[in-house]
């Protein structure tokens, strides 16, 4: 079972490195393999496609995202504090694992459609801190997903000119600007709609 688990984890690593740099579509199974180290046969004992091993890789990403950020909007007791934690904690996640999230965001087109409507993700958690504040009278009454789409695009096209190059350094040391930007985007979308 440990070997088991080794060859997994290899597999994994390897297949998000590879995305990353090359995209889906640019990597073979046997890529996946020799990269990892393990026979074709090894990786599709865990995988039975490259786009299933994919799909794995970014839904649980993905979700796992969702559930840390619901549990920041649970944590926290105002938008303010809220949108801080929850842009610290993207801008962190970039940087502890640059390759899986250049693989998430260059990915996302192809495989967000495939995540079911009920399974909480990150749009979600933004969504509902945004709500939260416009019911507790934080901000003016505003559209949920409009606010969470203008907070997320603040935060993935920050990643995004990183992951070309066009910004350097850490994102975390970003994360108070971002987080302010995506707040006074929220108030001004709140005042678009009264």
């Amino acid at each position: 079972m440990k070997r088991s688990t080794g060859v997994k984890a290899k597999v994994e690593r390897a297949a998000i490195e590879l995305f990353a740099a090359r995209g889906v579509d640019g990597v073979s199974i046997g890529d996946i393999a020799g990269a990892a180290g393990v026979s074709q046969g090894a990786l599709y004992r865990h995988y039975p496609s490259k786009e299933d091993l994919a799909w794995s890789l970014f839904s649980a990403a993905y979700l796992r995202m969702g559930g840390d950020l619901d549990a920041i909007r649970q944590r926290y007791p105002d938008l303010t504090t809220r949108l801080a934690a929850m842009v610290a904690h993207v801008c962190a996640l970039y940087d502890e694992d640059p390759a899986l999230f250049r693989f998430m965001l260059l990915a996302q087109h192809g495989l967000l459609p495939r995540v079911p409507p009920d399974r909480r993700t990150p749009v979600h958690a933004v969504a509902d801190a945004v709500r939260d504040a416009a019911l507790a009278g934080e901000i003016a009454a505003v559209t949920p997903a409009a606010a969470a789409a203008a907070v997320m695009g603040i935060v993935l096209q920050t990643a995004l000119f990183h992951v070309y190059g066009r910004l350097t350094g850490p994102l975390a040391a970003r994360a108070p600007a971002l987080a302010r930007a995506a707040e006074a985007a929220v108030q001004a979308l709140g005042n678009g709609e009264r």
